[in-house]
C-alpha cells in the first residue's frame, strides 16, 4: 500500500476507535510494515477485525487476515497434502482381512 492508501486505512480505524489518536509515526510504521499488502486485502481484514473486536487492529492483526497470509497458508497446505498423497502411493500394500490388497 501506498501512503494515501494506509492513511485511508487509518482514518478508518480512528473512526471506528474513537481512542486512538493517529500520529506521524503510526503512519510510517503502518507504511512499512503493511507496503507488501493490497489495499483491498487490508480493508477486508479491517472490516472483518471490527466487526469482531472491540479492541483496536494492530499492524498483526491487519496482516494475520489478507489474502497474502492466507495464499501462503493455503500453498503450504496443498503442498503438505501432496506430500502425504505421494507416501500413500509408496507403502507397502495394506492388508486387510489378512490379505494384501493388490
Amino acid at each position: 500500500m501506498d501512503n494515501q492508501q494506509v492513511l485511508s486505512i487509518l482514518a478508518v480505524v480512528v473512526t471506528a476507535y474513537p481512542t486512538v489518536e493517529l500520529t506521524d509515526e503510526m503512519a510510517t510504521l503502518w507504511e512499512q510494515m503493511l507496503s507488501d499488502v493490497t489495499f483491498e486485502s487490508a480493508q477486508r481484514s479491517l472490516k472483518q477485525h471490527i466487526k469482531t473486536s472491540k479492541w483496536p487492529p494492530t499492524i498483526a492483526d491487519i496482516r494475520a487476515n489478507t489474502s497474502t497470509a492466507n495464499d501462503i497458508l493455503r500453498i503450504e497446505t496443498q503442498q503438505c497434502f501432496a506430500l502425504i498423497d505421494s507416501w500413500e502411493r509408496g507403502v507397502v500394500p495394506l492388508l486387510k482381512d489378512g490379505e494384501t490388497n493388490d
